[in-house]
């Protein structure tokens, strides 16, 4: 890298690469084969599709009484907030629709000011073990508030329902919070004391979404006080064949946007197929199905309809079926013999491979 690019210098009139990240991606996509940008600019298409269904009515009505509630007042004064938990497996589907949710509530939009913009929740995504403390500044910091390098957890924690006052905040979600639970109960516990003083805080109550795995039921489980403040949805896997409608709704949009066909596979068992190799989860149905897509966009010989096999080669590119055809549940007859989801065990002389 030149001494140029070290400083951040952009010579007049070419993009800025080191500051601005979609100028950049845009110089690597354009080096690409013009093949693949234009299956990308398909992709892009397919990723724009979310398909509702039952489970979002129910979560979009549960989150707006819990609004209501949040934002009622007490002798003119502001009531102790609750805490909304959005739990799933994995692969439910839980992250996009808590996005959808933020994103639509028009309580929570974005409230431009002649001094700059108020965004009256913030939303932060732990992505491994993270200790409760650099979860509390990384909120902090969200919300675009300044916060001691020095700062203690016990401190983090106090000092977050102020610095969230005034930045204006009165919602925070975490995502993936499992990732803040642990085996210890005590420690547990003190995470869960923590999230309710910042949601009872008698100067700037905030109100929490909390989206994890099931597990995280156990803050509320012991703790009378955070169980009684909750409010819960959980999203459970796919009922089939109760359910195969929705995978048809799937398949038909999101190749629609591809701009494939479908001709007769919505009146197979492809659709109980796919539930099955997904393990019944929603989002994982979905990303499965953009697979196979992505499978049929890079075939040479640009096939107009989505097939078996694009389905197929998808799973097996998945999983470790690729040279297991007998564990392809789009290649046998006896799939729902097969294990629910992607197959990782391999039989034979991989098995004692370091």
């Amino acid at each position: 890298m030149s001494p140029d690019a070290d400083e951040g210098y952009a010579p007049p009139g070419e993009p800025d690469l080191l500051n601005d990240d979609e100028a950049y991606l845009r110089v690597l996509r354009s080096r690409m084969p013009a093949r693949s940008q234009a299956v990308i600019e398909r992709l892009n298409r397919v990723n724009e599709v979310y398909v509702t269904c039952g489970r979002d009515a129910v979560l979009s009505e549960a989150f707006e009484t819990f609004l209501e509630d949040a934002q009622s007042t007490r002798h003119g004064e502001r009531k102790e907030a609750d805490i909304f938990f959005l739990t799933g497996e994995s692969g439910a589907g839980k992250t996009d629709a808590a996005r959808r949710l933020l994103r639509g509530s028009e309580l929570l939009a974005p409230i431009q000011t002649s001094y700059g913009t108020i965004r009256p929740y913030v939303s932060v995504k732990l992505t491994g073990y993270m200790l409760p403390r650099i979860a509390a500044r990384k909120i902090i910091a969200a919300s675009g508030h300044p916060i001691k390098v020095d700062t203690k957890q016990g401190d983090a924690w106090s000092e977050m329902s102020p610095a969230l006052r005034r930045r204006r905040v009165v919602l925070v979600h975490i995502d993936e919070i499992q990732h803040l639970v642990t085996n210890n109960s005590e420690e547990n516990k003190k995470l869960a004391d923590a999230i309710k003083g910042v949601s009872i805080a008698s100067e700037w109550p905030v109100a929490f979404l909390l989206s994890g795995l099931p597990g995280i039921r156990v803050l509320a489980k012991k703790d009378e006080q955070f169980e009684r403040r909750g409010n819960w949805v959980h999203f459970p896997d796919l009922k089939m064949p109760d359910e195969e409608s929705l995978v048809v709704r799937i398949l038909t949009k999101m190749s629609k946007a591809a701009g494939l066909g479908l001709g007769k596979m919505s009146e197979t068992d492809m659709p109980k197929r796919i539930a099955h190799a997904s393990n019944y989860r929603y989002a994982r149905v979905c990303q499965l199905v953009r697979a196979a897509i992505h499978q049929a966009l890079r075939a040479k010989d640009e096939p107009q309809e989505l097939l078996r096999g694009h389905f197929a080669l998808a799973y097996a590119l998945r999983s470790r079926a690729r040279g297991h055809n007998h564990m392809n549940p789009f290649l046998v007859d006896d799939w729902t013999q097969l294990p629910r989801g992607s197959f990782l065990d391999v039989e034979g002389p991989e098995e004692d491979e370091d």
